[in-house]
This record gives C-alpha cells, sequence and structure tokens, in this order.
C-alpha cells in the first residue's frame, strides 16, 4: 500500500502563520494611517459638498431674499458624545441668534438646500452630512459653514489632524 500523505507539516503551518503575524505587525501602523486620511479625505469632501450645496441653493431668488440681509450658520460638531448639528441666523449687524436644540424655522432657503441635497427635511439632512474623523486630543471636530449677506458662502473646518494633513 502506498502511502500519499499530501498535507502540511506542522511546522510548515507554524512558519507561514509567523511569518503572516510579522507581516500584519508591520502593516498595522501603516493600515491605520490610510484609514485616517480617508476619513479626513471624507470630511473635506463633506465640507466642500455642504459649501457648494449651500452656494447652488441660494441660486434661487426666494431663497437669496432669505440670506441678502444676513444668512445662516451650519456648524457640525463631532466629540466624544457623537456629532451634533446647530443652526443660527446671522442679522445685518452682525448679531447671531442660535437654534439651541431646535432647527431654524423652515423657509426658502431651507427647502432650496434641501432640494439641491435631495432630503426633505433636518434628519435626513444631518444623515447626509457626517463627520468620519476622530477628534484629536479628546478635543472636538467642527465643520463650519457661512452664507452670508449677497450670497457668500464658505466653510472651515478644525479639530482634524493627521500626520500628512492638517487643517486649522
Amino acid at each position: 500500500m502506498k502511502n500519499d500523505n499530501k498535507g502540511f507539516s506542522l511546522v510548515e503551518l507554524i512558519v507561514v502563520v509567523l511569518i503572516m503575524a510579522i507581516v500584519a505587525v508591520a502593516l498595522a501602523p501603516q493600515v491605520m494611517k490610510w484609514v485616517q486620511n480617508s476619513r479626513i479625505a471624507s470630511d473635506l469632501q463633506t465640507k466642500a459638498d455642504i459649501e457648494k450645496m449651500c452656494s447652488l441653493a441660494i441660486t434661487d431668488n426666494n431663497a437669496f431674499d432669505c440670506v441678502k440681509d444676513g444668512g445662516y450658520e451650519i456648524i457640525l460638531t463631532k466629540d466624544e458624545m457623537g456629532i451634533s448639528y446647530s443652526y443660527n441666523i446671522k442679522n445685518s449687524l452682525g448679531g447671531i441668534t442660535p437654534y439651541v436644540g431646535s432647527q431654524p424655522p423652515m423657509d426658502a432657503f431651507w427647502e432650496s438646500l434641501f432640494e439641491v441635497c435631495g432630503v426633505s427635511d433636518f434628519d435626513e439632512f444631518e444623515d447626509a452630512f457626517v463627520i468620519k474623523s476622530a477628534p484629536t486630543d479628546g478635543n472636538e471636530v467642527i465643520l463650519d459653514v457661512h452664507v452670508y449677506e449677497g450670497g457668500y458662502t464658505f466653510s472651515t473646518m478644525s479639530g482634524v489632524i493627521s500626520d500628512t494633513i492638517e487643517l486649522d
């Protein structure tokens, strides 16, 4: 009778597992950096998307009338408690009225913004735009979008730091 043993020996399996462990340990830090940088890139895209959507929303005449004497501010904050959203309205004198714990009243600007974003209410808007980066050093990540008088829109992001990307 012929012995047809075609399997792996225990020593061969241990050597393969050991090599895989060494490769995994060597690549883990690089993979973690790639993951963080992809989250930051996603957040930068979210920042650009919200700014673009706000700019598109005020191309509607009725929406523009809502910001022509002041403007809006949309703030996304991510900290150890999660992501929160706050909305402020700015008057022509630079004063700010916060809508703490609630959303601003629906007007032509928000209707236009929701239409441009393809959402129907504030909950869907908040689900569409989230911050994926982890806050660094226990701080918070803040995405701040401003729609100002005259239709000017800009956004800033703070609290995201990486080895290759730093935002202020």
